[in-house]
């Protein structure tokens, strides 16, 4: 069932899922605590770096690829990538689109602080992170003052890469509330801020049918819950010889596979039965494409329960 456009989400009862706890990370959860936010749950790959968050909210170690399903993301109303690699934006991308989870990315280049929200959720046809951008930005200016601190030469590169972080996340945390009060309009959004000039521009991103990431998919993505093994009985090969043919384009890269476009009878010939290094696949069934989750669901807390996931929406 799709998203009610525009519905209002209350801050106090928005359950939100951070990826990266360095500078951005902790400005970010800052700010979202100051807001009044319900639940933060913290995922971070290096242990140290999320200390000093422990005693206040959830933190998970560990890459989040994997420890962040799809199921889990679907008890989300958001998911926030702080991390500023490229690689990981792009994965983080790739779950949430699947997932049908509102996204918001946010880094930094230089002492340029930039968020993107992608709101899968609330609109089915919100562009991705992966959209071409370039063909119908539209730019409108959100800033024009000058700072007026000035820095030694000395100090000019930490000072403002920590200014640059506060910004970001603060801009982050902006469009999270722009997005739960039901003002993101009808198109994804991109702010840019720079952390030094004060100057900045936000961006309407249309969804570009050519992408190659969401540009063939219909959202909400239908998701089977399946088995990650890979065999092919010999009764049911030769009744249905065609299932050996399903084309799969797979989550991960595996060596000496296509990932674009992979079929069942070169995983059952590879992995003999057993699991394949991926978390999901998505093929089509009956004219639309479907995710096939392989993710397991380990005993323990149950997943955030969103307040889409808890009205009359599916998930998000």
């Amino acid at each position: 069932m799709a998203a009610e456009p525009n519905r209002r989400l209350p801050l106090q009862g928005l359950t939100i899922a951070v990826v990266g706890a360095g500078r951005i990370g902790s400005e970010l959860i800052r700010n979202l605590g100051l807001m009044g936010i319900g639940r933060i749950d913290v995922f971070e790959r290096e242990r140290h770096v999320a200390d000093p968050l422990r005693s206040r909210y959830n933190v998970y170690d560990g890459d989040f690829w994997d420890k962040l399903t799809l199921a889990g993301l679907q008890g989300y109303d958001f998911a926030v990538c702080t991390v500023d690699n490229p690689t990981a934006r792009q994965r983080m991308n790739q779950k949430c689109v699947v997932a049908n989870a509102n996204l918001v990315q946010v880094w930094t280049e230089g002492t340029l602080a930039i968020a993107g929200a992608y709101p899968f959720a609330a609109l089915p046809d919100s562009a991705c992170f992966e959209c071409d951008a370039s063909r119908a930005a539209i730019p409108m200016p959100i800033a024009a003052l000058r700072l007026s601190v000035e820095e030694t030469p000395a100090t000019a590169g930490p000072a403002t890469r920590i200014a640059t972080a506060s910004v970001a996340g603060a801009l982050a945390a902006a469009l999270i509330a722009r997005i739960a009060a039901g003002a993101h309009g009808s198109v994804a959004r991109r702010a840019t801020l720079d952390a030094t000039l004060g100057q900045g521009a936000s961006l309407e991103i249309r969804r570009d049918p050519h992408c190659r990431r969401c540009g063939s998919l219909q959202r909400p993505v239908p998701i089977v819950q399946t088995r990650n093994r890979w065999e092919a009985p010999a009764s049911v090969a030769h009744a249905c010889p065609e299932m050996l043919n399903q084309r799969l384009q797979l989550s991960d890269e595996i060596e000496g596979l296509p990932v674009e476009s992979c079929c069942v009878r070169e995983l059952a010939a590879r992995f003999h039965g057993g699991p394949i290094p991926a978390k999901f696949a998505l093929t089509e069934v009956g004219g639309r494409i479907v995710c096939l989750d392989f993710e397991e669901r380990e005993a323990g807390p149950a997943p955030a329960a969103s307040r889409a996931a808890a009205g009359h929406q599916p998930g998000n």
